[in-house]
């Protein structure tokens, strides 16, 4: 059903981010001139999603609003341009068809769903997806990240039958796979081609499906220049392991070691984007952005990617 956008879902997805002004309402000025760079420095597939886009501290309208925007901003800059933006995070499946609908009003070429209520059965699963399939016009993309057991409360990955079965739904078109977890992730890619897996995570910890045929990933340091990522994704096509090895060792990594490993990604995603100058690092509580001393870890860290960045053809 979806088979030529899928053949436009490959490469790097750029997540959208929500910036805050002093008095938390929407940065909406920032972010439209986050999203104009990103597009001029090569991105054409625009994610906004569950967490980096701050779903959990927006209200459901806030939600509608800024997706709304992103779909219209996306799609000035170029209509041919692929947005992705999402439901609530926790919501009923009345909800999420809500958000469905006015996401195909607006323009989205997908909904990026996500259940976070506890897990009890694959068809639990299934009917929740089909359902919002029933809205004509868009595409679903599958947020695949670990459950809550209904049975003992405890963090669990997908069933492997789960992700088999989500072929008998034409109208999931893309998965983001959030497992983290080689078995999973390998089982995800064998739905290929007809739901396309999108991988979450770094650059280093994508390449282990190189040989498996994996076509589409999240940007990750490519947040800060997206002509990172689309080199990136050149080089992949290419196995350049060279320039591979120096985008992943010298450019990611140290962001990865030095920042996320103390103060966790979706602080620091952020305080990277203060530092290049796109937007505050703020948030809404109860997620508190990090303090000036923890943050010039992340300035400091920035410089040196920048450094590399000046020896390198960006």
């Amino acid at each position: 059903m979806f088979d030529e956008l899928k053949e436009k879902l490959e490469g790097c997805f750029y997540t959208i981010f929500t910036p805050f002004n002093e008095d938390e309402s929407i940065d909406y000025e920032a972010l439209e001139k986050y999203l104009t760079l990103l597009y001029k420095q090569g991105a054409r597939k625009f994610y906004a999603m569950a967490y980096n886009s701050r779903y959990s501290q927006l209200t459901d309208e806030e939600i509608k609003s800024l997706n709304a925007f992103c779909i219209e901003t996306v799609k000035r800059l170029d209509s041919d341009n692929i947005v992705i933006v999402g439901d609530p995070i926790h919501c009923s499946t009345k909800v999420s068809k809500e958000f469905t609908q006015h996401a195909k009003d607006a323009g989205a070429d997908l909904i990026s769903l996500l259940v976070r209520e506890k897990y009890f059965s694959d068809e639990q699963i299934l009917e929740h997806y089909s359902e919002c399939g029933s809205v004509d016009g868009i595409g679903l993309l599958v947020h695949e990240m670990p459950f809550l057991s209904g049975q003992n409360g405890e963090q669990m990955q997908w069933p492997i039958s789960l992700l088999q079965k989500l072929k008998s739904i034409p109208q999931i078109a893309a998965l983001k796979e959030d497992a983290k977890n080689y078995e999973l992730t390998s089982a995800a890619l064998a739905l290929e081609p007809d739901i396309r897996i999108i991988i979450a995570g770094t650059k280093k910890s994508f390449m282990p499906y190189h040989e498996l045929g994996a076509k589409a990933y999240l940007n990750g340091i490519s947040i800060i220049n997206a002509e990172i990522g689309e080199a990136f994704w050149d080089a992949y096509k290419k196995s350049d392991f060279a320039e591979i090895d120096f985008i992943i060792d010298k450019l990611e990594t140290p962001f990865f070691e030095q920042c996320c490993a103390k103060y966790g990604w979706h602080r620091c995603n952020k305080a990277l984007l203060e530092a290049a100058g796109f937007m505050h690092r703020r948030d809404r509580m109860p997620l508190k952005h990090l303090n000036d001393r923890e943050y010039l870890t992340v300035v400091e860290t920035y410089n040196q990617i920048r450094e590399a960045m000046s020896e390198w053809k960006v």
